[in-house]
């Protein structure tokens, strides 16, 4: 019987293939070829960060979000985009055996045009194998260092070379997460669990001495604070759970709480992983919002974006949301937001000036990842 199919097989088989051979006379062989760049444009960089092996960082057209190409990194990745979008970072592990077994921490930089590698290099195996975040992995202000997140789950930050592309140092920052690069000279500032905000300042050899650190600033266990931060207008702004923005100062020899801005009403909360976004040019602060919160529902999915006036600390605009996670916006005069939903979904949004400002959504693309966690954008 198994001859009989095996025999029925091959003569399809070859029928087959005898058909195609003779539909294909005459039909000129399509040249398959490679771009140099990606088209000319505005560009979406998304990253999926899968938990099912490599994480990609896919990059779609800034427009219509259709697919231009992809960038292939190691496992539990993350990325940040340079000040001026010539380079884009990314941190990544590659696991000997996946569930065990050794680690190979591996910063990459990338040119986002050409979507070829700049320069690669390893550093500590204790990079945080963590949800891709902000804070995570950071870049001096003049783009010579690059600030890295460790766990050990003991915490401590790496202090890397960026030009030379070699690790420099580890400074330990028990109890604290996220690093954020001062405006100026060579120190960072992190949040701690015990409700203050600590600023490290390093040498040229990525050496540190003991951190500055605040007076109590908030309380972790009755409003704790998302480690997602934007820099705005110098200071550091984050946001708590309940929704209050607490802005702080880190110019100094240690930080101080310059101010807090309680946004939100009853019955609705942020919510999501990178949850905030920051216009400059419009001065516009924009955050996933969510309702009806309870303890634990700080990672919700968005029902809202709220649009925030820094220069008012005032909410100018609620526009409908898409089930996001994770935001960025173009640094541009008339902003264009950008936000990815769990189910793989990228979401653009036009931003509409005045009185109220009001986010349009013009354009959407299902099934882009399996598991996006941080967007950004090169414009």
């Amino acid at each position: 019987m198994k001859r009989q199919i095996h025999a029925v097989l091959s003569v399809v088989v070859l029928s087959g293939l005898a058909a195609s051979g003779a539909f294909a006379q005459g039909v000129e062989p399509e040249t398959l070829s490679v771009m140099e760049r990606i088209p000319e444009g505005p560009h979406v960089y998304v990253m999926d960060f899968g938990i099912n092996g490599a994480s990609p960082i896919y990059v779609l057209n800034g427009d219509d979000l259709s697919l231009l190409g992809s960038i292939t990194t190691g496992t539990f990745a993350t990325m940040k985009m340079s000040d001026d979008k010539s380079t884009l970072y990314s941190s990544s592990a590659y696991l000997r055996r996946y569930t065990y077994g050794e680690v190979e921490a591996v910063i990459h930089a990338w040119d986002p045009q050409t979507l070829s590698i700049k320069k690669e290099f390893t550093v500590t195996p204790k990079v945080a194998q963590a949800l891709s975040q902000r804070g995570t992995l950071n870049a001096s202000a003049d783009g010579k260092y690059l600030l890295i997140q460790n766990a050990t789950p003991a915490t401590s930050i790496t202090i890397a070379d960026a030009v030379e592309g070699k690790d420099l140092a580890e400074i330990p920052t028990p109890g604290c997460w996220t690093a954020y690069p001062s405006v100026e000279g060579m120190s960072f500032t992190t949040l701690c669990g015990d409700g203050t905000v600590a600023k490290y300042t390093y040498d040229a050899s990525g050496k540190a001495g003991q951190p500055a650190k605040s007076d109590k600033i908030f309380d972790a266990d009755k409003d704790p604070l998302y480690g997602d931060a934007m820099r705005i207008d110098g200071k550091l702004v984050y946001v708590s759970y309940g929704g209050t923005l607490y802005v702080i100062d880190d110019s100094g020899e240690k930080p101080t709480l310059a101010k807090t801005v309680p946004f939100t009403e009853e019955g609705w909360a942020p919510g999501g992983y990178n949850l905030m976004a920051y216009n400059k040019p419009t001065n516009t602060l924009f955050i996933l919002m969510h309702s009806e919160p309870f303890d634990g529902s700080h990672k919700a999915p968005a029902e809202e974006i709220w649009a925030i006036d820094m220069a008012t600390d005032k909410v100018v605009g609620r526009s409908e949301a898409h089930h996001e996670a994770s935001l960025t916006v173009s640094a541009t005069d008339d902003p264009v937001v950008y936000a990815i939903d769990h189910m793989g979904g990228v979401h653009r949004y036009a931003v509409e000036k005045g009185d109220k400002v009001t986010l349009t959504q013009t354009a959407s693309r299902e099934g882009v990842t399996m598991f996006p966690t941080i967007v950004e954008a090169d414009f």
